[in-house]
């Protein structure tokens, strides 16, 4: 298991890493880099569920504070979504750009509620 944790930090690290830089980019209007920075961090985001969901069945979580977890981890990937089909519009369609703010903020919400909640329960993990 101490192997599978580290791999699941290191994405975790860089999935807020990508995330950071492609909300920099963005804010920055910095296309061409946002363009390549968001995809790559929707893919991180997929890599660092996977491991997760090898973590949780590897340690033992209390399911009520996960339920808690889960509703906003799943929230937040759900709001991948509308952030994606605004941020594709508003690329032909400039006046949509607030609409994708929006999107994006409710999403960075959801994010980091998720990572609040997930750095809690993993606090309260015993190794099965």
């Amino acid at each position: 298991m101490p192997a599978m944790v580290t791999w699941f930090w290191a994405s975790f690290v860089t999935t807020l890493a990508l995330a950071g830089l492609t909300v920099w980019t963005g804010l920055r209007r910095r296309r061409r880099a946002h363009f390549v920075l968001a995809p790559a961090t929707v893919v991180m985001l997929g890599i660092t569920i996977l491991l997760t969901e090898r973590l949780v069945r590897a340690a033992q979580f209390p399911a009520r504070e996960l339920g808690i977890h889960l509703w906003f981890a799943k929230t937040g990937a759900a709001l991948v979504l509308p952030v994606l089909v605004t941020g594709l519009w508003s690329a032909r369609r400039p006046a949509v750009r607030r609409w994708h703010g929006r999107a994006v903020a409710l999403f960075l919400l959801a994010v980091v509620v998720a990572t609040g909640t997930g750095l809690w329960v993993f606090s309260m993990a015993t190794p099965r």
